[in-house]
């Protein structure tokens, strides 16, 4: 939230708690490294898909189509309605992610025995001030006597949900499984020809363990090897992989998307776009914020990575003002680029000037 302070000066504080606030700096379109030579007719279709968002957030006069046909007339508009702002904070860290393509059913059989779980309806967010919240759950299962912890992946793996009717299709490889609750999202090709756009719709409010950091904190995974495929291959490789998996207690469930969504869908609940739309922590950026990042030591996708994005989602490992997880795109070459991001970066607000 914003603060009165000095002329020409913003201070944000993180949800109100007792840290120090945060202060950006205004400053010149023209002291930004990198500024024209971005694709703004890119940033700008991403930006149009949540600038509905916000009553604050300006909208182009007339007809969009020419600001987005030409790059410098979408820079102009950028120009004209949003100050710059650079964060006062330490770098902060970029990370990446992406949509996996997995082969399914809605079948159960031998082929495709994973089950992908739709939202429980016992399933509720808890109250800020409820016990369970102290306790690090962010939700829990409604009973007539009151709230109680869900079900944590190793009981659902278990066989929690089996009764409930809650399936909603089901997938060749436990190992894909996993990444597609990882990455919240996935393309699910079925046997029967088509396709199913699944999104994430809720967690059983378990916090998240990350595999990765467990497996290198117990001795069993190198941190050469620590990226996604290493991770796969580790897991297809290790026969009790489901007790590892478990150690993450946390678990997703999905919807499925109509046929016409142009990509996954963010929290915001926008159709995400690839190299564009960034997870941020909600607390500093509101959705719909337009983010220059630059992370001076990354090629991403062939390029530099120095451009405007757009805060769209959110995750539970995006935590800080400078903390953002850049959305890489559908399929394996686009795991691929997400997972070789894990980057020291810095953020430039665009805030609406009037």
């Amino acid at each position: 939230m914003t603060e009165g302070s000095e002329p020409a000066l913003w201070r944000w504080q993180h949800g109100g708690s007792t840290s120090a606030p945060l202060t950006l700096e205004p400053m010149a379109f023209a002291a930004i490294p990198g500024w024209r030579d971005d694709d703004h007719a890119e940033a700008l279709a991403c930006y149009l898909r949540s600038a509905a968002l916000g009553p604050n957030l300006p909208h182009p006069a007339g007809d969009a189509a020419g600001l987005l046909a030409e790059r410098e007339a979408a820079r102009r508009f950028f120009e004209a309605h949003f100050q710059p702002c650079r964060i006062n904070a330490e770098p902060g860290l970029l990370t990446s992610y992406f949509e996996p393509v997995l082969k399914g059913s809605r079948t159960r059989s031998p082929a495709f025995p994973v089950p992908v779980y739709r939202r429980p309806p016992d399933l509720a967010l808890l109250p800020p001030a409820h016990p369970l919240a102290a306790q690090g759950l962010s939700a829990a299962r409604a009973t007539a006597a009151g709230f109680e912890p869900y079900f944590t992946r190793g009981e659902i793996k278990a066989g929690a949900l089996e009764d409930r009717e809650c399936a909603l299709l089901y997938l060749a490889d436990a190992v894909d499984a996993f990444i597609m609750h990882v990455q919240g999202s996935g393309v699910v090709e079925l046997d029967d020809g088509t396709c199913a756009r699944l999104t994430f719709d809720g967690k059983n409010g378990h916090p998240y363990t990350s595999i990765s950091k467990w497996l290198i904190a117990q001795g069993k995974l190198a941190v050469e090897d620590a990226h996604l495929d290493g991770l796969k291959a580790w897991l297809r490789a290790e026969p009790g992989r489901e007790a590892v998996l478990a150690e993450n207690r946390s678990y997703i469930f999905f919807r499925e998307l109509d046929a016409g969504a142009a990509g996954p869908r963010g929290s915001s609940g926008v159709d995400l776009y690839p190299g564009r739309s960034l997870a941020t922590d909600p607390a500093f950026h509101p959705a719909g914020t337009p983010l220059w990042v630059s992370a001076p030591d990354l090629v991403f996708q062939g390029k530099p990575f120095h451009r405007l994005a757009i805060a769209q989602d959110t995750g539970s490992a995006i935590k800080g003002p400078q903390r953002g997880d850049i959305f890489a795109g559908t399929g394996h070459a686009a795991g691929e680029s997400a997972g070789a991001v894990r980057h020291s970066c810095d953020f430039i607000v665009l805030q609406p000037s009037c």
